[in-house]
């Protein structure tokens, strides 16, 4: 029985690990949302790279803590991208890591640019890339990204870093994309019920409890997104496109005057106003201009929060908006530098400054990266459970959108 087993599972690392993808088009780069001419599922379950559980004492930051770096896939948009590494390194104070990137980056120092080269094959790194936590060490949490079946690399990519910089990684076993979540520094988060719908095979419940789990947080708050129950009109059902925590007690919602995206801003707001942020006092909340253009949806709050400065998203032909979105975070976090980048490229794929980064906590004495490592095969354990582990909702899951 156990050679069985482990024949099954050659099988399917074989098929996974030596798949072949296509180089990522940087000149017309995939969307957030399955590209069906230009993709194909492989038809193989997810895979899990790690079964372990981050200690107690691990928690996630909000992304207005301190972090030490900024993670950027070079897969498309790399006008943006570049204004990204140059705001980082430069206002932010901080590393930009490069995945697949170039060796350098004109504007960026080098004491502040690692360049790392693995395989991805999107630009999407907020989705896919790691959730870092933190205790004083670094910690990598890595989830299954929603498009595992199209986008094995970019799956593997929080895998690969751990390797690379010698993180330790935490395998949570549900579907999730980094865009639908947010967390203060209280142990809330908040996402849209579109994570629910992603894991129809586990209850509420169930996926409540990973999340606890996993990022050690105590309350979680799931939002309708635009579009719900049904598809997302924004493309995505991501919290990241309608809501953003400047701070414990300050919101930023993103509101139109059309429906659905207008109802979903009206509930996300009603929520606030009837709630107590941490330390007793109400929130304050800050509404900025959003709209749906050609099949785009147009948000401000798909931005990126740096060590005390935004890297906020701008629009061409929109100069009166930009203005009222750079006053309105101002006015949310008296003192911080603004960062205006020109997302008007990648805004009709499905995303923004948000959607191409992750953050890397603050720690002490980290080690410069490596540079490259081979693609990963998950951590073999017992035959029997690695096998239950690798298969989640194997008939469910398979999901263009």
């Amino acid at each position: 029985m156990k050679k069985i087993l482990w024949l099954i599972i050659f099988l399917l690392l074989n098929s996974t690990s030596t798949n072949t993808f296509a180089a990522p088009d940087i000149n017309n780069p995939l969307p957030n949302w399955i590209d069906t001419a230009r993709e194909k599922a492989d038809g193989n379950p997810p895979l899990l790279y790690s079964k372990e559980i981050p200690p107690k004492d691990f928690r996630i930051p909000a992304e207005y803590e301190p972090i030490s770096a900024v993670v950027i896939g070079w897969a498309g948009y790399t006008d943006i991208l570049t204004s990204i590494a140059k705001a980082v390194t430069g206002p932010g104070q901080t590393e930009i890591w490069a995945v697949s990137g170039p060796a350098h980056i004109s504007g960026v120092p080098d004491d502040k640019y690692i360049e790392i080269n693995v395989p991805i094959n999107t630009v999407w790194m907020r989705d896919y890339g790691p959730f870092g936590v933190s205790n004083g060490q670094l910690g990598i949490v890595d989830s299954v990204y929603r498009h595992y079946q199209y986008r094995r690399k970019d799956d593997a990519l929080p895998s690969n870093l751990g390797k690379i910089q010698n993180i330790e990684v935490f395998g949570i076993p549900i579907i999730l994309d980094g865009g639908n979540i947010m967390v203060d520094s209280k142990a809330n988060l908040f996402m849209t019920k579109r994570t629910y719908t992603w894991n129809p095979n586990l209850s509420k419940e169930e996926v409540d409890a990973a999340l606890k789990s996993y990022f050690k947080v105590k309350n979680i708050y799931a939002f309708d997104y635009a579009g719900y129950p049904g598809y997302p009109e924004d493309g995505t059902g991501h919290i990241d496109m309608f809501l953003k925590l400047l701070n414990d007690y300050t919101v930023l919602v993103s509101v139109a005057d059309t429906e659905p995206f207008r109802t979903a801003a009206e509930k996300a707001i009603a929520f606030f106003e009837k709630k107590t942020a941490p330390g007793g006092v109400p929130y304050k909340i800050i509404k900025v201009k959003g709209w749906k253009k050609y099949g785009a949806w147009y948000t401000y709050t798909n931005s990126l929060i740096v060590n005390n400065t935004v890297l906020m998203p701008s629009y061409s032909g929109y100069n009166e908006e930009n203005a009222q979105s750079e006053a309105a975070y101002k006015a949310g976090m008296p003192g911080i530098t603004v960062i205006p980048i020109n997302s008007s490229n990648s805004i009709s794929a499905g995303g923004s400054i948000h959607c191409v980064t992750q953050t890397i906590p603050a720690v002490s004495n980290r080690k410069r990266a490596q540079k490259s490592i081979p693609f990963p095969k998950p951590t073999k354990t017992d035959p029997q459970n690695f096998l239950e582990n690798m298969i989640i909702n194997w008939d469910n899951l398979t999901r263009n959108k």
